[in-house]
């Protein structure tokens, strides 16, 4: 009986210890992917189940230091150049939105390597909670999401939302019929891409689209 009840506990502990692991290694994705939301509510789950975990900790420390920077990067406190001469390193804050895990990692990691801020949401509703905590400069969005609303639902809801009527929105879609083309251009839709898409391409149209919107706002 005693043997049978150690054994118990062991095998308790071993599934704590797994679930423990799984938490952290997808608290580390959402971190790298700028999933915030998400990345919070699975090391809240992490300390839990753990209350000291050291990785929890750091991931937090983390998050926080990236909302830090970005906020003030956005501000235009901490642009500055990268030493004499040197170009300025970009300050704008991108909204990836993709149910694709995969692209919204590889997304995250080239964007940030070109100087963007990069905000990541797996779903319509994971956007609209970035959304109220931050204001992108631009917003990345896949058409069709396999549950809830559309891409041209999450369109449509910030330019009936007087803080992000003039934030320019491109569409990622696996491909862009006639009537889509038409019917996003006739909403105003910045720009469309195609997936797969090249994160040079992703990059380019995204330069694109705020030089854009930058000359329009010099001309108004």
């Amino acid at each position: 009986m005693m043997e049978d009840a150690l054994q118990d506990s062991d095998s308790k502990e071993n599934f704590r210890r797994a679930k423990i692991e799984h938490f952290v290694e997808k608290a580390e994705a959402f971190v790298q992917m700028g999933r915030f939301g998400e990345a919070r509510r699975t090391i809240d789950r992490v300390t839990r189940l753990d209350p000291g975990n050291d990785t929890a900790r750091l991931l937090r420390k983390t998050l926080e230091e990236r909302f830090r920077a970005m906020s003030e990067r956005q501000n235009g406190s901490g642009e500055g150049t990268q030493g004499s001469g040197a170009k300025p390193r970009r300050h704008e804050v991108v909204l990836v939105v993709d149910q694709d895990e995969r692209l919204l990692l590889e997304l995250a990691v080239s964007l940030s390597r070109s100087g963007f801020q990069v905000v990541g949401a797996g779903t319509y509703d994971e956007a609209i909670e970035a959304l109220g905590t931050m204001k992108p400069d631009i917003v990345i969005s896949e058409v069709n999401f396999e549950n809830g609303p559309k891409g041209f639902d999450l369109y449509l809801q910030l330019r009936t939302n007087s803080a992000f009527m003039d934030t320019p929105f491109m569409f990622l879609a696996t491909r862009v019929d006639r009537d889509t083309l038409i019917a996003g251009k006739r909403f105003g839709v910045d720009d469309f891409v195609v997936k797969p898409a090249d994160s040079e391409v992703i990059t380019a149209s995204i330069i694109n689209c705020l030089a854009r919107r930058k000359q329009v706002h010099r001309q108004m």
